[in-house]
């Protein structure tokens, strides 16, 4: 698969194909059906397919608040995804504020019939150009007769659309099972094991301390079942937590600590993808150390018993 990066005022060099349009943050069921939907056209018209797509979010260059954005997949996920699906071709546009201003028009020229589309997919939903001006209604005025165009409607699980917003709700709830029903694959993240204050060790359940390398969509605090891979290839059920410790201190800050069951070997300075399978419980504070060893101990039993069912 090809990937072309672009800064504005690049553009595309002029290369026939149908072309999916989307941020597709997660590459979940709802975006596969339109690069599926692509990929049919493609085949049809036997050109490639390609995909245009934005890095970083636009919410991350145009937002007026100080909150950072947070993301279901970083780019380079986004793309495996893509190239496991059949895509040939994905245009990465670096979101800038000067490519934000272009008009509606101005991006159809400049990207969609600079590149040579032939066929554009997209979701029903999609806007393009200053302040989203363009929408699929206007796409057939703006392409001046040199492309059409596929409309792919809403996706839906239990009677609600699939989107990202449903999918980071869901993981801010805890229901990590239930955002993978709509990933069509577990919530993935990456890390790299740092030194913690081994107070796990002391207590029997040694952890792995992950500051995850990404700004990761994060799930809701609590304890969760998952499998941790390693770098060299193995994977292995785990538990993890998500919280503050509250057993040790009042004000702590969150970490994302995890217990590989069935192992015991040093992993500090390891890239670590945990896959988050179900969620068990909330945090909380004990009473003591011996609370919460019986309460780990439990943990455990309850993680195994959701990671081979």
């Amino acid at each position: 698969m090809d990937i072309i990066h672009l800064t504005y005022p690049e553009r595309p060099v002029e290369d026939p194909a149908v072309i999916a349009l989307g941020f597709f943050d997660g590459v979940h069921l709802g975006h596969q059906q339109v690069l599926q939907e692509a990929l049919t056209e493609g085949r049809k018209r036997n050109v490639p397919v390609a995909v245009m797509t934005f890095d970083p979010h636009p919410k991350q260059v145009l937002g007026q608040g100080t909150e950072q954005v947070r993301y279901i997949t970083p780019l380079d996920r986004k793309l495996e995804k893509m190239k496991q699906l059949g895509i040939d071709r994905v245009y990465v546009i670096e979101f800038t504020v000067a490519f934000s201003e272009l008009s509606p028009q101005e991006f159809v020229d400049q990207y969609l019939i600079a590149a040579g589309a032939v066929h554009i997919v997209a979701g029903f939903d999609y806007s393009y150009g200053r302040f989203g001006a363009g929408k699929m209604a206007t796409l057939d005025f703006h392409s001046r007769g040199r492309f059409d165009h596929t409309i792919v409607l809403e996706h839906q699980a239990q009677d609600e659309k699939i989107s990202s917003t449903r999918i980071r709700q869901l993981l801010a709830a805890g229901a990590v099972s239930e955002a993978a029903t709509l990933l069509g694959e577990p919530y993935q993240t990456k890390g790299i094991v740092i030194h913690g204050d081994a107070r796990g060790r002391q207590i029997g359940f040694p952890t792995a301390n992950i500051r995850p390398e990404f700004a990761y969509v994060i799930p809701k605090l609590g304890v969760y079942a998952t499998f941790v891979h390693l770098e060299d290839g193995r994977k292995y059920p785990a538990m993890t937590n998500i919280g503050r410790r509250p057993t040790f201190y009042e004000t702590g800050e969150v970490s994302i600590e995890t217990h590989l069951l069935q192992f015991d070997e040093d992993l500090y300075g390891q890239e670590l993808k945990l896959e988050w399978m179900a969620y068990l419980r909330d945090e909380q504070a004990f009473d003591g150390i011996e609370s919460l060893k019986n309460q780990l101990a439990h943990d455990k039993i309850e993680a195994m018993q959701a990671l081979t069912v």
